[in-house]
């Protein structure tokens, strides 16, 4: 019966804490159920239109209707904040996203004053 040397048993260990330490890293982590959850309930309380809205403001100039600058502020900052970062790391992708938070900050306060 053969037995593991210290060298062999030091190689061993050096090769399972190496292999722990790279493999997290590699792996793609799913979304939170509870954010995806958080996200869709967001969703669910703006209608498509609005939605819409909101993007063509952060995209090009102001043009939001009063209606849904009302169902923007009921849906909630948190909510606004929410679906803006998902769409920064989606669809919005490409555009700068430093301007695009500051329109949504924008966005947010002129229809939270109104």
């Amino acid at each position: 019966m053969a037995s593991f040397t210290g060298y062999q048993t030091s190689a061993v260990w050096i090769f399972v804490i190496v292999t722990m330490m790279i493999l997290p890293g590699l792996a793609t982590l799913a979304p939170a159920p509870s954010n995806f959850k958080f996200l869709e309930e967001c969703k669910s309380r703006l209608h498509d239109g609005c939605g819409r809205e909101i993007v063509v403001t952060i995209i090009k100039e102001w043009s939001i209707t009063d209606d849904c600058c009302t169902e923007l502020v009921l849906m909630g900052q948190s909510c606004h904040i929410a679906l803006v970062n998902k769409a920064l790391s989606g669809p919005l992708a490409k555009l700068n996203k430093t301007i695009a938070l500051a329109k949504s900050a924008e966005i947010w306060t002129k229809c939270s004053k109104k």
